[in-house]
């Protein structure tokens, strides 16, 4: 739950609800999703490791994103705008993040982060 909080934050064009039974069920179904990404995996006899964990975390968070923004009300993936970056050396360009690419960003950031805790977990 702490790393679907953490990647739902962070964007600026993804807004949680303000009711706190939905702000904690829009949690709770993110964090459900990585533990049934694991239960599919293994009905399907594909070995868990990381990038398979990745992948079906991955997809699975997309899915609960467009579910969430039909279904949950105060959820809302709005488009906005990235202002850019520029390093001297590294130049990123002002661009519009559509509502999709945010999902795509905030499902690929959530499985990273919950995929690493899932193997450091098994490793330990």
């Amino acid at each position: 739950m702490l790393s679907a909080y953490f990647v739902l934050t962070m964007f600026k064009g993804i807004t949680l609800p303000t009711t706190p039974i939905y702000f904690i069920s829009t949690l709770i179904l993110l964090s459900l999703l990585v533990f049934l990404a694991s239960l599919i995996l293994k009905f399907l006899t594909i070995k868990e490791n990381f990038i398979t964990q990745f992948i079906m975390t991955t997809l699975l968070c997309i899915g609960g994103f467009f579910l969430l923004q039909e279904f949950m009300p105060g959820y809302n993936i709005e488009e906005y705008k990235f202002e850019g970056i520029n390093t001297g050396s590294l130049v990123i360009h002002a661009l519009t993040i559509t509502p999709f690419l945010s999902m795509v960003i905030g499902s690929v950031s959530h499985s990273i982060i919950s995929s690493l805790i899932k193997v450091l977990e098994k490793s330990s």
